[in-house]
């Protein structure tokens, strides 16, 4: 399955909503039963993105050639059946510009698998995003976000064009500022209470209960740090 690409209108989107939150928002949600076995919901969230576009007369539904269909993880449902250990497969697109997979796995074998499908980077390997050691769950990331900032950089580097302001100044688009309100969120569920979450600083935690955790960074930080998504949960026996 071919990764997402953001467009050129896309970008053009996203540079004027510089000072908005969460243009486009990417939300892995999980929730593990004792079994090592659960759920997962993959959210891409552009609804802010869309609305821009409308006002450029180019937020139509488009197919798989135009700006939402660049950012499109409706083909990945079909990938998921076929995939070992995953079931329920369910692909919800009944709102525009948000579009939400969700699916059982057995184990997080199967998980890895999936997020592999989901997922995947230029180094076209599998990942193990997942593991458990003892009573921890170890979560490891592939360059599937940082692959994707950089293909931004560049795209939004040909849109500028290399022509200058009247002011001398490049005249290209503010790639931090665009990186930064680019959200991306975890969630983490768990039947056991747990004990502590060790993640990078540019992580922001937020417990909502003894059994889950709510993380959130943007894809500034992403891009500064290949390894910003990587965390350990211990869980209390």
């Amino acid at each position: 399955m071919e990764p997402m690409r953001i467009t050129r209108p896309l970008l053009l989107a996203a540079t004027f909503l510089v000072g908005l939150t969460g243009c486009i928002t990417i939300e892995e949600q999980y929730s593990f039963k004792k079994n090592g076995s659960g759920t997962m919901t993959y959210v891409l969230d552009m609804r802010e993105m869309g609305e821009m576009l409308k006002s450029f007369g180019d937020g139509e539904k488009k197919d798989d050639t135009g700006a939402e269909g660049q950012m499109n993880i409706t083909g990945h449902a079909e990938a998921l059946k076929s995939i070992a250990g995953v079931s329920k497969v369910k692909l919800d697109t009944r709102t525009e510009w948000l579009q939400k997979i969700s699916f059982s796995f057995a184990d997080v074998a199967a998980l890895n698998r999936a997020l592999n499908t989901l997922m995947p980077d230029s180094n076209n390997t599998a990942h193990e995003f997942f593991r458990w050691e003892d009573g921890t769950l170890v979560r490891t990331t592939n360059n599937f976000v940082y692959d994707m900032s950089s293909t931004m950089a560049s795209e939004a580097a040909e849109s500028g064009d290399g022509e200058d302001g009247e002011d001398g100044e490049d005249s290209g688009f503010d790639m931090s500022s665009m990186l930064g309100m680019m959200k991306y969120k975890c969630s983490f569920k768990f039947q056991q209470p747990i004990g502590s979450t060790e993640a990078a600083d540019v992580l922001t935690k937020e417990s909502t209960g003894s059994k889950e955790v709510k993380l959130s960074t943007d894809w500034a930080a992403i891009a500064k740090d290949r390894k910003a998504l990587d965390l350990r949960i211990v869980l209390n026996r």
